[in-house]
Parts: C-alpha cells; sequence; structure tokens
C-alpha cells in the first residue's frame, strides 16, 4: 500500500477544505455578535468580508435593487432573525433611532424624582479636595 501523501485520489492543499469540504462550513450563514445573520454573498457590492445581513437581502429582492446605504432596515417586532418580509420596515438612520427612542422619553414627574434623589444623596456626602466624594457620618 502506498503512503497517504503519495496517493492520487486524496486532495491535498486548501481546496480539500474550502467552503463544503470544510468541516466548520456552515452553508454560507452565520449569526454575528450582534445577533444579526449573515449570508455569504461575495460579490455583493455592500459585502462587509463576504458577508451581507439577511434582512437586507430580503428587502433588496423585494424592491428589486440593492439597498443604498444610507438606508436601513428596521425589524418591527425586534427580533433580529426574524427576516420575514412582513417584519421589515424601511427607513433612514435618523428615523430608526427615532423609532427605538420612542417612549424612552422621561416625563416631568420622573426627572423629579431623579432630581430629589440626587439632592437626598450628595446630602449624605461630602466633597473631598481630590474631587471625590466622602460619606458624612
Amino acid at each position: 500500500m502506498a503512503l497517504a501523501s503519495q496517493r492520487k485520489e486524496i486532495k491535498w492543499g486548501n481546496s480539500a477544505r474550502e467552503g463544503k469540504g470544510n468541516p466548520n462550513f456552515s452553508g454560507g450563514k452565520y449569526m454575528d455578535d450582534k445577533g444579526y445573520i449573515r449570508v455569504l454573498r461575495p460579490k455583493h457590492p455592500y459585502a462587509n468580508r463576504g458577508y451581507v445581513y439577511e434582512h437586507r437581502l430580503v428587502m433588496e429582492a423585494y424592491l428589486g435593487r440593492y439597498l443604498e446605504p444610507w438606508e436601513t432596515v428596521h425589524h418591527i417586532n425586534e427580533i433580529k432573525i426574524d427576516n420575514r418580509l412582513d417584519n421589515f420596515f424601511l427607513t433612514t438612520p435618523d428615523e430608526h433611532s427615532a423609532i427605538h427612542r420612542e417612549g424612552k422619553k422621561k416625563t416631568h414627574s420622573q426627572k423629579n424624582i431623579l432630581r430629589t434623589a440626587m439632592k437626598k444623596s450628595s446630602r449624605k456626602r461630602k466633597r473631598i479636595s481630590d474631587g471625590t466624594y466622602a460619606k458624612n457620618e
């Protein structure tokens, strides 16, 4: 029997470990550190290291064009892996931020509660010359 390195039927080198030949290949999809699904599309004009967000690809397929870099796809139910078309809303970055800020603005009464809490806590502490605070006893 010949040595493994001399056998013709065994593929050697990187070609045997690329794509489907790699045991870690997941079909060209993975979940990034933010929780979004990214899909392998190396020829996409806005690909980042060959990958594009799946929700952007779904919206592009629906519109029949590439999304501009300034266009943002909002997940209505805020579940990042729910990439159904009816869960999307196309916005600008400013509109998208406003959607996420909605309902988070503190009311006047909430601000007053915070102010009184700060006054109470500042009465209990004494400022030291180096800018830090020490508790009064």
